[in-house]
């Protein structure tokens, strides 16, 4: 098995190649059942190794600082494909997971507003997905960039809602658009954890955030995002990732 220091070197070398690719996962609306977005997807297919797991990839990539090129890369991705869905009628928005630690780099979000602008992109259109991070994030130089973003239409999403990160008296300073539930609370509920789950998401809707519950993998999972309140809903029941953008308007099991 490589080392991380090898598999960095690796990383390294393939991002700006083909065994990086993006593949995309449909979220569907939980009151009309079409697709409404879709979240990119980052995969490593490594000559030697196969398939990399994903958090081991994005282990290896923010500790060793392939992070910054591997999602302007994941940006540009989702960026293109946007522009496919948009020409061929489909006005889905697209998510693109960004690290905490990508905006330790000054220029990213000046980059990302500067292509927003360039592209003439429609508020809403691109959603940056906040992910969880072990360090606790500098919420005082962070919320200034996030505001920038919001000024220029991009939505901000904050992944892993409900696991206690961060505080429930932040929620208020952060310029949110979304939150996603975790599949692991989701598909672990009992009644107990609904009523607390329910409580966060009626929270989350009175500071007027969106609520996603992601790893939705049976009907079961998809009656308990309901009853929780969730707008919408991501998972392998309503589709798995794919590489391309033949999805379909609407999604069958989240409508039932």
């Amino acid at each position: 098995m490589p080392t991380t220091e090898d598999l960095a070197d690796d990383l390294a070398r393939a991002v700006g190649g083909s065994q990086i690719s993006a593949v995309f996962q449909p979220q569907v609306s939980l009151e009309s059942g079409s697709v409404v977005a879709a979240e990119a997807l980052c995969r490593w297919s490594h000559p030697r190794l196969g398939d990399v797991d994903p958090v081991t990839m994005i282990a290896v990539a923010e500790r060793s600082g392939v992070i910054h090129a591997l999602g302007r890369r994941m940006l540009d991705e989702g960026l293109r494909r946007l522009a496919e869905w948009r020409g061929n009628g489909r006005d889905w928005a697209v998510a693109v997971n960004v690290s905490p630690l990508q905006f330790e780099d000054a220029s990213f979000v000046r980059d990302v507003v500067a292509e927003v602008t360039r592209r003439g992109l429609a508020p809403g259109s691109l959603v940056l997905e906040l992910a969880p991070h072990p360090e606790p994030a500098d919420h005082d130089a962070l919320l200034p960039q996030l505001r920038a973003l919001g000024e220029c239409g991009v939505e901000i999403s904050l992944a892993g809602y409900g696991t206690g990160s961060p505080p429930l008296g932040r929620l208020p300073q952060m310029p949110l658009a979304e939150v996603k539930l975790s599949g692991e609370l989701v598909r672990a509920a009992d009644t107990e954890g609904l009523a607390s789950l329910g409580r966060e998401v009626d929270i989350a809707h009175a500071h007027g955030l969106r609520v996603v519950a992601e790893g939705i993998e049976t009907l079961t999972h998809l009656h308990v995002a309901r009853q929780l309140g969730c707008d919408r809903a991501q998972g392998f029941l309503i589709r798995e990732p794919h590489s391309d953008i033949a999805f379909p308007s609407g999604a069958p099991a989240a409508a039932e």
